[in-house]
C-alpha cells in the first residue's frame, strides 16, 4: 500500500537540464571513427521515364568512396508492405525505369565528408524524358496510371452508412459544400537522419524514429534479416510529430551503403529534402451535405472525402478514423461517408499531429456553424443541443467514444471567456466599422491505438529503480511523468528513478510514441510493473519485519508497518534483501524485478472545446488573431505543467495551419513551398495569449485514467480560428473560407 504524493503534481522536467546546457546527443552529433556520408541525387521531374543516369564523373570525384544507381539495388524495397484493403506500390530503394515525384532518389553518393558527398552528387547526370503529370487530385481518376501495374490512379475506396438515407431526409434545413484541407509539413526542428554500422551480418542502426521496435520489425522484413540480428538506437530527438513514425528509402539505402563498405555511414537530411519528401499531413478535400431541423439539431450528414495519397503510401495515408469521428461531438442519426485516395505525382501523405482527427474535427464544425447561422440560432447553444449526453457512446462512424462531459466543458469555456460580453462587443465593433469575429469548436479525438504497453521495472540491490518502456519521448516528457508514476507506486521520489528507452537490445518492444498513446499504455504498464514489485517489496519487508504483507506500507523511502510509525527499514534494505536468498521468504526468488504488460480497453476519446477571437482588415485582408481559450479533457493529468506545453505546441501548430501554413505545387508538379521563407510557420511573436482551462473526466480503459493531450490544440483551434473569420466577414456575405486564412484569400472573399 503506498500514497500517491507525485501524481498530478506539476514537476519540472528532469529532461531538460542536460538540452539547455548543450548536452544533448543528436543523431548527426554521433562521430563514429571512419564513418562516411552519404548523399542523394534527387530527380528534378515530377513524372518521367529514367533512360540512363551516367556516374562516371561522381565516381571519380574526390573522396568518393561508392555510388549507386537503381541496377545497383534492383529488388529491394523499402516498407510498408501490401495490404490487402488498399493499393500499395513498391517503393523500389532508387528508380529504376521511371520516377514518380520531385525529389524521387535516383543514385546515392558516399564520400568522406557531407561537402564531398554533396559535390560528387552534383556530377551524377540522369536522362530524362518527361512524361504527363498528375498534380491534381480532383482529376486524377480521369488520368492515366502514374504505377503501370495498376489500370487506374485509385489507392483505395471505402464507404459506409447510408447515403440515400441522408438524401431523403425532410429538413428543413439543407446545408452543401466542401472543405478543404490542405497539405502541410510537419518541420520538426530536427529533420531525419540515420547512421548504419554493418558488422558481421548484425545492423547497428542509430536512427531518428519514434518507434524504434517496430522499425527493428520492418527492417527485419525488407532486409530478410532475423530481427535479432539488427539493432536499433534513438540518440536524443529534435520533434517528430508523425514524421519519424516509418522507413523510406533514404533509410535502407544507409543500411545497403553501410554493408557494401564496411564502414558506419550517415545521412543526414537537409531541409528541403525534407520539405520534398516526407510525408505531408492533411491533403485532403471533403464534399458535405447536412440535414437539420429548424431548430439546429442535426438529422443526418453525409461526408465524400478525395485523399491526396501522393506518389507511393507511407505508413499512414487517408488515416482510417477520420470517417469514424466524422460526426463529432454530435448525436447524427443517419450519417454515411465515402474516403477515395487518389495516387498523384507529389510527395506521399503521411501522419502528422492529429492523423486524421483535425479533417474529421474542421469539417464537421464549419457544417455546425453553417446550420447555426441558417437557423439564426447561437452557435453555442447548437452545438449544445446537438451533444452526446450518455456514455459509451457509438459513433454511426463505428468509434465507442468511452466517457464524456461535453455540456460542461462548453460551460466552462463560455464563462471563462465571458462569451456574452464578447459577443456585446461585437456589435458595438461593427457598428463602428470594425470586422470582429468569433469562432467556436467542440471536438472529440481518439487517441492510445494499439491496445498494449509493456514496461520492465527493476530495482538493484542499492534501490535504484529503472524502468524499460516501449515508448519513446522526443519531448513529451516521458522520463519525469513514469517517473511520477512509478516513484508513488513504490513510496519514492522521482530522482530514485530511471527511466530507459530507445534501444532495442535492451528494450525489444514497444508500439513507440504516436496517436498520443504513451501514458494511457506505456504510463499505465509502468505503473502495473511498479504495482507488482511493490508488492514483493511488501512481502519482503514483511518477512523481515515479522509483520503481514497486507500491514506494509511503502512511503517516504521505507518499508513501514501500518500504524506504526518508525516500525520500518529503509528501502535500500528491502532492495538489499530482495538479492539475498539467505533473507527471502520461502518460495521467493532472489531479485526484485517485474515484466508488465498493459492490455487496455481500448481506444480512449478526449475531447474539448476552443473559442477564438479575430479581428479583419478589409482594405488588406488581414487577420489578427486576438485571442484563445482551450478547454481540453485528457482525463486523468499526470503533470500539468508537461500537458501545458504539449497543449501549447498543439495549438502553436493548429494556429500555424489555420493562418499562414500550405504547401503548393504548380500544375508540373514542382515544390513551390520549399523552404520557410515560402512556407510560412509562426512564431512566437504572432501567437495571442493562450487561455489554458479544463475538465476531468477518466477514461475507464486504463488504470490510470488518462486519455491523450498532445494533439488536442492541432485539432481543435483551426475550426475555432476559421469560424471566427467567417462570422467576422457576415456583413459581406461570406459564409465559407479555406485554409490557411493569407490575406490575399481573405481580400478576395471581401471584395466578391
Amino acid at each position: 500500500m503506498t500514497a500517491a504524493r507525485y501524481l498530478g503534481q506539476p514537476l519540472l522536467r528532469r529532461e531538460d537540464e542536460p538540452l539547455l546546457r548543450g548536452a544533448g546527443r543528436y543523431l548527426d552529433d554521433l562521430r563514429l571513427a571512419g564513418t562516411l556520408h552519404l548523399a542523394v541525387v534527387r530527380s528534378p521531374f515530377a513524372h518521367a521515364r529514367l533512360l540512363e543516369v551516367d556516374t562516371a564523373e561522381a565516381a571519380a570525384a574526390p573522396g568518393v568512396a561508392l555510388v549507386l544507381t537503381g541496377a545497383d539495388v534492383a529488388g529491394m524495397v523499402a516498407p510498408p508492405k501490401s495490404r490487402p484493403d488498399r493499393r500499395v506500390p513498391p517503393r523500389p530503394l532508387l528508380a529504376t525505369d521511371r520516377v514518380l515525384m520531385v525529389g524521387d532518389p535516383v543514385a546515392v553518393v558516399v564520400a568522406d565528408t557531407p561537402a564531398r558527398a554533396r559535390d560528387a552528387a552534383d556530377l551524377v547526370f540522369p536522362d530524362y524524358d518527361p512524361l504527363p503529370v498528375v498534380a491534381d487530385p480532383e482529376t486524377a481518376t480521369d488520368q492515366p496510371p502514374i504505377h503501370p501495374d495498376y489500370d487506374d490512379n485509385v489507392a483505395f475506396d471505402r464507404s459506409g452508412g447510408d447515403r440515400a438515407a441522408v438524401d431523403a431526409l425532410p429538413g428543413p434545413i439543407v446545408v452543401e459544400g466542401s472543405v478543404a484541407h490542405p497539405r502541410v509539413v510537419p518541420a520538426p526542428l530536427e529533420p531525419r537522419g540515420a547512421l548504419a554500422i554493418w558488422h558481421d551480418g548484425d545492423l547497428t542502426l542509430y536512427l531518428g524514429t519514434q518507434a524504434p521496435a517496430l522499425m527493428a520489425d520492418e527492417l527485419a522484413w525488407a532486409l530478410d534479416l532475423p530481427k535479432e540480428r539488427i539493432r536499433i538506437v534513438v540518440p536524443d530527438m529534435g520533434g517528430a510529430f508523425g514524421s519519424k513514425f516509418d522507413l523510406a528509402e533514404e533509410e535502407m539505402l544507409v543500411i545497403e551503403a553501410a554493408r557494401r563498405l564496411g564502414v558506419p555511414v550517415k545521412w543526414v537530411e537537409t531541409r528541403r529534402e525534407h520539405f520534398l519528401t516526407i510525408g505531408h499531413g492533411r491533403a485532403q478535400r471533403h464534399a458535405y451535405k447536412a440535414v437539420a431541423d429548424a431548430d439546429g439539431r442535426l438529422q443526418g450528414l453525409w461526408v465524400e472525402s478525395l485523399v491526396d495519397v501522393g506518389a507511393r503510401k507511407r505508413y499512414l495515408s487517408g488515416p482510417p478514423y477520420t470517417p469514424r469521428i466524422g460526426t463529432g461531438n454530435y448525436v447524427v442519426p443517419a450519417y454515411a461517408w465515402r474516403q477515395l485516395g487518389v495516387f498523384t505525382n507529389l510527395a506521399p501523405t503521411g501522419i502528422y499531429r492529429g492523423a486524421g482527427r483535425p479533417e474529421a474535427t474542421l469539417t464537421i464544425e464549419r457544417v455546425i456553424d453553417r446550420v447555426a447561422r441558417a437557423t439564426g440560432v447561437d452557435p453555442a447553444e447548437v452545438r449544445r443541443r446537438n451533444f452526446v449526453t450518455e456514455f459509451p457512446y457509438e459513433s454511426p462512424g463505428g468509434a465507442v467514444f468511452d466517457t464524456g462531459d461535453y455540456a460542461t466543458a462548453l460551460d466552462l469555456l463560455l464563462e471563462a471567456a465571458d462569451y456574452a460580453g464578447l459577443r456585446a462587443r461585437q456589435r458595438e465593433q461593427r457598428a463602428a466599422g470594425r470586422l470582429p469575429g468569433i469562432g467556436l469548436c467542440a471536438y472529440v479525438e481518439a487517441t492510445a491505438f494499439e491496445r498494449f504497453g509493456r514496461a520492465i521495472v527493476d530495482v538493484d540491490a542499492v534501490g535504484r529503480v529503472r524502468v524499460r518502456v516501449g515508448t519513446l519521448d522526443h519531448g513529451q516528457g516521458h522520463r519525469t511523468t513514469f517517473a511520477q508514476i512509478v516513484a508513488d507506486q513504490l513510496g519514492l521520489t522521482p530522482d530514485d528513478i530511471d527511466v530507459a528507452q530507445g534501444d532495442t537490445a535492451d528494450i525489444p518492444f514497444g508500439f513507440g510514441t504516436s496517436g498520443s498513446r504513451s501514458a494511457a499504455h506505456g504510463g499505465s504498464a509502468a505503473r502495473g510493473g511498479a504495482q507488482d514489485v511493490a508488492a514483493k517489496a511488501a512481502r519482503i519487508a514483511a518477512h523481515l519485519l515479522e509483520a503481514a504483507p497486507d500491514d506494509i506500507v511503502l512511503t517516504g523511502g521505507r518499508a513501514e508497518v501500518a500504524g506504526s510509525p518508525g516500525s520500518g527499514i529503509p528501502w535500500v534494505e528491502v532492495a538489499a534483501a530482495a538479492h539475498d536468498p539467505a533473507r527471502l521468504p520461502p518460495g521467493e526468488e532472489p531479485g526484485l524485478s517485474a515484466d508488465h504488460q498493459f492490455d487496455s480497453g481500448g481506444i480512449t476519446f478526449p475531447f474539448g472545446m476552443h473559442l477564438a477571437t479575430v479581428e479583419v482588415e478589409a482594405d488588406t485582408g488581414v487577420v489578427t488573431l486576438d485571442q484563445v481559450w482551450a478547454v481540453d479533457d485528457c482525463g486523468t493529468v499526470i503533470n500539468p505543467m508537461i500537458a501545458a506545453g504539449q497543449r501549447h505546441g498543439g495549438l502553436a501548430q493548429g494556429i500555424g495551419q489555420a493562418l499562414t501554413e500550405e504547401v503548393v505545387y504548380d500544375g508540373d508538379g514542382n515544390l513551390l513551398t520549399s523552404s520557410f521563407l515560402d512556407y510560412l510557420l509562426p512564431t512566437a511573436a504572432q501567437l495571442p495569449p493562450l487561455r489554458l482551462l479544463g475538465t476531468v473526466t477518466p477514461s475507464p480503459q486504463n488504470p490510470l485514467g488518462a486519455k491523450g493531450v498532445a494533439e488536442a490544440g492541432a485539432i481543435g483551434i483551426p475550426p475555432a480560428i476559421v469560424n471566427a473569420v467567417v462570422d467576422a466577414l457576415e456583413p459581406f456575405g461570406v459564409d465559407h473560407l479555406d485554409l490557411p486564412l493569407r490575406p490575399e484569400r481573405v481580400w478576395r472573399a471581401i471584395h466578391g
